[in-house]
């Protein structure tokens, strides 16, 4: 399968600074980041190249588009939008090419974030042998393979102490099925909220990623691989109606279209997931 390059025209931006609220990936600073925001709201991602970073411009774009075309479902696409973030196109600051976005976390004080790379496999059958083997071990030594998603970062506020604990990448790759619970519930944890405050309820975690699963169990237009569910909410909130809780299914360089299928690789995760929350939310959720 071929990739769709996007080929809007780029505009200039200035006035980037890193992104300091990422929650995956290598948790890069200054002139190494991949990820930035400036004061307008925007959140910027740095062009990996033109085929992956093309395409998923390009998926933005069909999400955003509005009309059917011969691959996607024009009501696919028009639910879609509200689980993912806006998309304000392909823009350039200085020497980096970057996709703007936006910035989900710019409301927040102190935002703490998880992202949950979904699938039971991050590997698709068309992909070049250099990036099957990136992801095959990944994928069967982490939960990619049995619960449907691995966790590769978060970070929440310690209210008591005045600071983040950061989760990285080797924390979540070393979680099990066993241990995914503890780790789910520190996440909720902010020393006044509870899980229950933040994974439970009609405005929660779980209630966000039911929709979500939902859409995906009707939707024929796209298969992903390597997206992520990541969920946001206010470590200085005090009170559950201050936790404004928000979920995004986000990076889509390998993401293509279904040809009228199911995704049967992420829709089990996206369950498993709104399953342990809900667990977590119902055995860890009591205020001390």
């Amino acid at each position: 399968m071929e990739a769709v390059v996007a080929t809007a025209e780029a505009t200039e931006v200035t006035d980037l600074k890193p992104c300091e609220h990422q929650a995956g990936g290598h948790f890069a600073v200054g002139k190494h980041a991949a990820t930035f925001v400036d004061g307008s709201g925007k959140f910027y991602k740095l062009f990996q190249d033109d085929v992956r970073s093309g395409r998923e411009a390009s998926i933005y774009e069909t999400i955003f588009a509005g009309a059917d075309d011969d691959e996607v479902r024009k009501e696919d696409m028009v639910a879609f939008r509200h689980f993912v973030p806006k998309y304000f196109g392909i823009v350039v600051s200085g020497d980096k090419k970057l996709l703007a976005l936006e910035d989900t976390c710019s409301a927040y004080q102190k935002p703490c974030v998880i992202d949950a790379k979904m699938g039971l496999t991050t590997i698709y059958d068309w992909s070049d042998g250099k990036y099957k083997a990136k992801n095959a071990t990944k994928d069967l030594v982490t939960t990619q393979s049995t619960l449907g998603f691995r966790v590769t970062g978060f970070k929440v506020w310690q209210q008591d102490k005045g600071e983040y604990f950061v989760a990285d990448r080797s924390y979540g790759k070393e979680l099990t099925a066993e241990t995914m619970p503890a780790a789910l519930t520190k996440f909720g944890s902010n020393g006044s909220l509870t899980p229950r405050d933040v994974y439970g309820g009609p405005d929660g975690a779980v209630a966000k990623i039911r929709c979500l699963q939902s859409w995906f169990e009707a939707q024929r237009s796209l298969l992903f691989f390597a997206a992520s569910i990541i969920v946001v909410y206010e470590g200085a909130a005090t009170r559950p109606e201050e936790a404004n809780v928000t979920i995004r299914f986000i990076d889509f360089a390998h993401t293509f279209p279904s040809k009228g299928k199911r995704d049967d690789n992420v829709l089990p995760g996206v369950k498993i997931l709104a399953d342990l929350l809900e667990r977590v939310a119902e055995d860890g959720g009591q205020r001390q």
